[in-house]
């Protein structure tokens, strides 16, 4: 997995880098376009988009949840459906992000017009480019520090909001709502496609799962209770905005938020929310290099890209190499291309990201991987990605022709990089590619197409649970695990695990397995239905061995009781009584787990069984 990032981004924070990568120029900048296109009924434009966007972030959540890695969803569709879509799903986040942070970065030239009408645009884009050099520099000394920067703004621009909000409820006419759809249901949908640009960084927080503090949680928290808080926002203020300006101010107006707060406050509104925008705009920036700098990242840990990319600072464990070569292709954005295509070829490539993710979500629940269990279960599958891949595909599609062959020009571009860079390196086998093979030939191993993928998830499980493996982990990686097929009595079974152990720690298989008779007689060891924790002491010096043993029709142990089908076996030294007795009270706990046993019992072999113990919760010891 190459070097690990470190866990130093909290709920909060994870909240702040997805919500201010929502408040930006889809609230400040758009609405006056998108209003030209359908009236009022940009209310519906963009609570329609936000809708469209929740399979989505049902499909991100479990997705991240259970690979929680830098690069986000290019990782998923790497591992799930294969190099190439990765390759178009990496380039797609990583470059759509980015030109959302350089659309974000002009809009504060926009802003400045109001305050000074005669800024030139050449300056108006060196001080966005000076804004894009400004953050790719906080970014490269501390994530932790650049995350606590994007709470205290976005915390602010959400109270700034509220009043804004509560100040001009009172100047709302409701006569500015009435020919609510005047434009038709093509135009309707063409403007809900380019306002995913608004959305489109709510997702990318899973970029930085790896370096969220626990993951499983607070992921998919931070995306729901951020798309839930902006999502009201965006629908509040844009109605507010519509109630309040006339149709002819609004219409194709670049600052609508400001100009509808100097109607009801006058110029002390309009410099506050002015100022307002501007720190959105840079939360947005913000945002948009920390998340898009790990698609480079992880992109580069599997050779899609140099490895440049993945070089990790040696003092502050950031990728900086990836966030110089973000932020240096924000500002040629900036320098260089138009707002209007920048928008437009940045949603429509969001749009095909999200119809690869719930492509994903697809695949993946279809396959039987072992180590794959995600802390969020996404509802509705398989009718609600399904859905979403075909109404994003209509979006893109409404957008125009020239929008639609730009996006088709850039996959291809990104295939041909494919083709000529990446396609001879070393890949995982997805797990599409073990999904046609099972269809192809159900008697072919299972084992042969994953075990590549099920390592790296159950590294990816330890990672995000932050499990850092004690001693008792330690021995059960190296200890003997048996997968028992047939039916024995406790005799039985005592005799055979005598002799496995007996090689192990130099003690004949008979002493041994007195011991365990003489253990048996002074009382049972089968301390629950259907687990026995069968342990002895012996003779020497710094010994300690653990077995584990699954016996899939049981154990005969005691009469008249419940068969044993899980066995942990603990062998050692009487100098390594402490280890002893840490090691029973890691059983105890792990055995008294709800969900032990199924998973237990669900396991395809003896490693799996090993995999199952390390990862369940229990208190760890150093």
């Amino acid at each position: 997995m190459g070097e690990k990032l470190q866990k130093n981004i909290s709920l909060l924070s994870a909240f702040s880098i997805a919500a201010g990568a929502m408040i930006s120029s889809g609230l400040f900048v758009l609405p006056g376009v998108v209003y030209t296109k359908t009236g009022p009924a940009i209310i519906l434009v963009y609570l329609l988009g936000g809708i469209l966007m929740i399979p989505t972030i049902f499909s991100q959540s479990e997705l991240a949840t259970a690979m929680p890695k830098a690069g986000g969803e290019y990782n998923y569709i790497m591992r799930i459906i294969g190099a190439p879509a990765g390759m178009i799903a990496g380039f797609a986040s990583w470059f759509s992000v980015a030109m959302k942070s350089a659309f974000a970065l002009i809009g504060i030239g926009t802003f400045l017009t109001i305050i000074n009408p005669g800024v030139p645009e050449f300056q108006i884009r060196l001080l966005a480019a000076g804004a894009a050099i400004f953050f790719t520099i906080v970014n490269l000394f501390s994530t932790k520090h650049s995350s606590n920067l994007q709470t205290i703004m976005v915390l602010t621009l959400i109270g700034i909001l509220t009043i804004f909000l509560i100040s001009g409820y009172p100047s709302i006419k409701m006569t500015h709502y009435q020919n609510f759809f005047t434009k038709g249901p093509v135009a309707f949908f063409a403007a809900v496609g380019m306002i995913f640009i608004s959305f489109g960084g709510l997702t990318n927080i899973a970029s930085m799962s790896e370096e969220i503090t626990d993951s499983g949680k607070n992921l998919p928290r931070a995306m729901f209770l951020a798309f839930t808080i902006m999502i009201i926002f965006y629908i509040l203020v844009i109605a507010t905005v519509v109630g309040v300006l006339p149709h002819k101010v609004l219409s194709g107006s670049l600052t609508p938020v400001s100009t509808a707060a100097q109607y009801f406050a006058g110029n002390i509104g309009l410099i506050l929310m002015s100022i307002t925008a501007m720190l959105a705009f840079v939360t947005t920036a913000n945002a948009g290099i920390m998340s898009a700098s790990r698609v480079g990242l992880a992109m580069g840990r599997d050779d899609l890209v140099p490895e440049f990319f993945t070089k990790l600072s040696d003092k502050h464990k950031t990728p900086y190499k990836s966030i110089l070569f973000t932020g240096g292709f924000i500002t040629v954005l900036i320098l260089s291309l138009h707002i209007d295509s920048l928008v437009k070829v940045a949603s429509a490539m969001m749009l095909f990201l999200y119809i690869l993710i719930n492509a994903s979500l697809i695949v993946i629940r279809n396959i039987n991987l072992r180590n794959y269990r995600p802390t969020f279960k996404a509802p509705l599958f398989p009718y609600l990605q399904m859905f979403a891949i075909g109404i994003y595909l209509i979006l893109i599609y409404q957008m125009g022709h020239i929008i639609l062959l730009l996006t088709i020009f850039a996959l291809l571009l990104c295939l041909a990089w494919y083709y000529f860079y990446a396609r001879d390196k070393d890949h995982s086998k997805s797990a599409l590619i073990l999904l046609v093979k099972r269809i192809a030939d159900e008697k072919l191993p299972k084992e042969m197409y994953h075990e590549d993928i099920e390592a790296e998830l159950f590294e990816l499980l330890q990672h995000r649970e932050e499990i850092m493996e004690d001693f008792f982990d330690k021995n059960v990686k190296s200890g003997i695990a048996l997968d028992l097929e047939k039916k024995i009595n406790k005799d039985e079974f005592l005799k055979l695990i005598s002799e496995k152990l007996a090689s192990q720690i130099g003690q004949s298989k008979e002493r041994i397995y007195e011991e365990f008779i003489a253990r048996e007689k002074a009382s049972s060891t089968n301390i629950a239905k259907g687990i026995a924790i069968p342990h002895i002491i012996i003779p020497g010096e710094d010994r300690f061995q653990l077995a584990l043993v699954r016996a899939k029709q049981g154990i005969a142990w005691e009469e008249g009781e419940e068969p044993v089908k899980a066995v942990f076996i603990l062998i050692g030294s009487l100098d390594r009584r402490d280890t002893h007795l840490k090691a029973l009270m890691a059983v105890s706990q792990i055995v008294q787990n709800d969900e032990f046993f199924s998973m237990w019992e669900s396991a395809q072999n003896a490693e799996e069984l090993k995999s199952i113990i390390m990862l369940m919760p229990r208190k760890r010891h150093d």
